[in-house]
C-alpha cells in the first residue's frame, strides 16, 4: 500500500522511537522528534501523513543499516532532510542542535530554500551541481538515493501530470543513478548500501514507466475529438 492511514503511522512512529532508544541513537531520536514538529500535515494523496515520507526512507534505511558508514548520522539526514527546504529552519539550527556532519548533509540536500527563486535558464547547471555535490557525501548521498526512490514510487498518488511523472523518473534515472555510482567508487565501505539502493529505484522505475506508457494511451484513447461531441 503507498498510502498510510493514520492508524498505521501511529505504530510506525511508535517503533520507530522504541527501536531508536534501544540502539541508544539519541541523536537521530532528536532529529526524528525535531522534524516531526514541522512536517505535521498531509501528503498529496490526501490521506498520508506528510512525516510517512520520512518514515518510510527511515525504515528502509534500517535493512541497510549493516552497511552504512554513520548509521546514526545517515538515520538523522533522513529525519531532518527536507525541512530547511520546507520550512524556515536555518543551516546554523541544524549545525547547532545536531553537529556539522549532519548539517553538512542537509545543506547538500536542499535543492533551494524557501521563497528562492530560481532562474529557469540555471536550472540544467544547477541540477548538475547538485547531484555532483551529493555524491561527494556518504549520508547526502544514500539519503537522496532513497528519497528519490520514494518520492517516484508515490508520485501517482499526488495528482500529478503524467509529463511531471516522466520528468521526474528521468531524473531518477539520469542524475540519481550516476550520482550513487560515483558515490558508490569513493566511499566503498557502503557499496552494497548503495547497490542496494540502486536495485531499488531501477525496479521501481521499471514498473512506473509501464504504468506511466499504460495511463499515456489510455488518455490518448479517451480524449474527445470533434466527431465525438455531440450537441
Amino acid at each position: 500500500m503507498i498510502t498510510v492511514p493514520q492508524t498505521e503511522y501511529k505504530k510506525q512512529l511508535s517503533t520507530m522511537r522504541s527501536w531508536l532508544d534501544g540502539k541508544e541513537f539519541h541523536l537521530a531520536l532528536k532529529a526524528f522528534e525535531f522534524a516531526q514538529e514541522f512536517h505535521n500535515g498531509i501528503r498529496k494523496d490526501g490521506i498520508s501523513p506528510e512525516f510517512s515520507h520520512q518514515m518510510f526512507i527511515a525504515n528502509y534505511a534500517m535493512s541497510i543499516l549493516p552497511g552504512l558508514m554513520f548509521k546514526e548520522e545517515t538515520l538523522s539526514a533522513i529525519f531532518l532532510h527536507d525541512i530547511c527546504e520546507d520550512y524556515s529552519v536555518t543551516f546554523d539550527e541544524i549545525d547547532n542542535n545536531f553537529g556539522k556532519s549532519i548539517g553538512s548533509a542537509v545543506r547538500l540536500l536542499t535543492k533551494k530554500l524557501p521563497g528562492e527563486i530560481i532562474d529557469p535558464t540555471e536550472k540544467e547547471e544547477r541540477m548538475f551541481r547538485y547531484y555532483q555535490n551529493l555524491s561527494s557525501n556518504p549520508i547526502a548521498s544514500i539519503t537522496k538515493g532513497l528519497d528519490r526512490a520514494h518520492n517516484i514510487l508515490t508520485m501517482n498518488t499526488a495528482g500529478w501530470t503524467i509529463d511531471k511523472q516522466k520528468e521526474y523518473l528521468v531524473e531518477a534515472l539520469n542524475c540519481a543513478l550516476p550520482m550513487l555510482k560515483k558515490a558508490r567508487r569513493t566511499f566503498t565501505e557502503q557499496r552494497l548500501a548503495y547497490e542496494n539502493v540502486k536495485s531499488l529505484i531501477i525496479i521501481q522505475a521499471q514498473h512506473i514507466k509501464f504504468t506511466l506508457e499504460i495511463m499515456k494511451q489510455l488518455e490518448d484513447r479517451i480524449e474527445p475529438t470533434s466527431d465525438s461531441i455531440k450537441m
